[in-house]
């Protein structure tokens, strides 16, 4: 079976780059031109970011048990005032498996969770995840756009 698949994966890949036409699309460039190799117009310029999103926290060894570790996400327009957002925070194991967190000690996720400026919350880590090296991540949507912030865990 799986050297059907392989077969029919090798005989139609060729066929999917072809369009049945006799010249390819040229592509399209923000650049004119009005003789060949002079060009009077600059390409155009990079969007300006829509929104920052910060994260911190204490350390990247905390506490397994009881101890709370904390963790503040910041998110601001490009001047630096708070905005409203929405917060995802996964914690994500050495398999790579991604495990939405809970507010505090309640049972409600952090999925889409609207916040405005800054969230401040804290994570309690179990003693199953002692001595692992795991991911922390957060992503912040805000203005149609999302930004992923990283930080790696070892629970001690």
């Amino acid at each position: 079976m799986r050297l059907r698949i392989a077969v029919l994966l090798a005989c139609t890949a060729p066929a999917v780059g072809c369009s049945g036409t006799k010249h390819a699309a040229r592509p399209v460039s923000s650049y004119t031109t009005t003789q060949p190799g002079t060009v009077t117009s600059a390409p155009p310029a990079a969007p300006a970011a829509r929104f920052r999103a910060t994260l911190s926290a204490p350390t990247h060894t905390p506490p397994v048990g009881a101890g709370k570790w904390w963790y503040v996400v910041r998110a601001t327009d490009a001047q630096g005032m708070p905005l409203r957002a929405r917060l995802t925070v996964q914690v994500v194991d050495p398999l790579g498996t991604a495990h939405v967190a809970e507010v505090g000690t309640s049972t409600r996720k952090l999925l889409n969770y609207p916040f405005t400026g800054r969230y401040r919350d804290f994570t309690q880590w179990p003693a199953a995840s002692q001595g692992y090296r795991l991911t922390f991540r957060v992503i912040v949507k805000a203005h149609g756009s999302a930004r992923t912030l990283t930080y790696w865990v070892r629970p001690r």
